[in-house]
């Protein structure tokens, strides 16, 4: 990651982190009125010099105030805090400020999750087994889990052409879920949608490749639309 969007990411944290803080909403609405000094808002708070500081220095980090000079009288001038614009913008992803992957990234690891989980048998999707297959933290594994529980498709597609390569013209439900180490329940959903695109018929458990004008050989057969 680059450093410009670390610094973003930093500063949308200390925004969020800014706006849930009673203290430092306090000290935006008297900023609201007219610009102050640490030691002005120290004791119109009832707050050591030390504390009001700190909430300054975060609500500074934050992008929400700035400082500037004022005169008042003679001597050096004083630093006073104004707000930097009566607006709030947050323009950020919510992938990066949850550390998550891009869309796109995550899609990568979804797919690579299916693949390596057919292989073995597919059983179905918790986030502790992303965990292990994937070596990811917890976080992304619930948007991988989440992604795929939403949307099966890329599941039914990888078991489906397993199920093709499986066997040439019959076969039954049971053998299929031996054969591949599946769960029964993934076997029926990935064979209902090869159904749907005429690839097999099932029937009483019983399936057979193709219609009865002869089917298709495989998913990759069928208009460009196979499986990667």
């Amino acid at each position: 990651m680059k450093l410009y969007e670390r610094i973003k990411i930093y500063r949308a944290k200390k925004l969020i982190d800014a706006l849930n803080s009673e203290s430092k909403l306090k000290i935006l609405r008297r900023l609201l009125e007219s610009p102050a000094s640490a030691t002005d808002l120290a004791n119109e708070f009832g707050l050591t010099l030390p504390a009001i500081t700190l909430h300054l220095k975060d609500l500074e980090e934050a992008g929400l105030i700035k400082t500037v000079e004022v005169r008042r009288g003679k001597g050096r001038p004083a630093k006073l805090y104004t707000l930097t614009s009566k607006r709030i913008s947050i323009n950020i992803h919510l992938n990066e400020l949850l550390g998550l992957p891009e869309e796109e990234n995550l899609d990568s690891l979804a797919q690579e999750y299916v693949r390596r989980k057919i292989e073995r048998g597919f059983s179905g999707i918790s986030v502790s087994d992303i965990m292990e297959t994937l070596l990811v933290d917890r976080a992304t594994a619930a948007a991988i889990s989440e992604r795929l529980q939403s949307d099966p498709l890329p599941i039914l597609e990888a078991l489906g052409k397993r199920i093709l390569e499986s066997f040439k013209e019959r076969t039954t439900v049971t053998e299929l879920t031996k054969k591949l180490g599946s769960d029964r329940y993934w076997i029926l959903r990935a064979l209902r949608n090869l159904e749907e695109m005429g690839l097999v018929r099932v029937k009483e458990g019983v399936v057979l490749r193709g219609d009865e004008s002869g089917g298709h050989d495989s998913l990759d057969d069928r208009d460009g639309e196979g499986v990667g």
